[in-house]
Parts: C-alpha cells; structure tokens; sequence
C-alpha cells in the first residue's frame, strides 16, 4: 500500500458576474486575459443586459492580455 499522501489545491472559482457588478457605473478597469478571458466576460456582460442589472462596454482592441470593462449603468 501507498503510504504518501496527496495533496489536492484548492480551487478558487471566480465568479465574473459578481465581479462585473463589483465595478461602480462609470468605472474602467483592466481585467487580466489570465484571470479571466475576454469572451467570458463579453458573455457575462451580455447576460447582465438581457437580464437589465447592467450595461458594459468589453474591448480587448490596443490591448495585450488584457481587457477594458466600462461599466454604463
């Protein structure tokens, strides 16, 4: 019998709804490609407009592995 133990990490899930709505309406921040990618966030964004909590602006243009997220409302 195998008398090591394994050790597991933890994972820390991000929850990028939460964080968009963390952002104050007229705010811009800088969202790392690594932390969160781009689609992902376009995609959470558009789900907040359909479901009318918020309105972002997502652009990924001038930028490396990183994207701006404006928030409007």
């Amino acid at each position: 019998m195998n008398n090591q133990v394994n050790t597991i990490k933890p994972v820390t899930k991000i929850s990028i709804p939460a964080t968009l709505l963390a952002i104050k309406p007229g705010e811009t921040v800088m969202i790392p490609s690594r932390t969160i990618k781009t689609g992902s966030i376009r995609a959470a964004a558009s789900r907040l407009k359909r479901a009318k909590k918020a309105q972002f602006i997502v652009t990924e243009q001038g930028f490396v592995n990183e994207t701006q997220v404006t928030r409007l409302k």
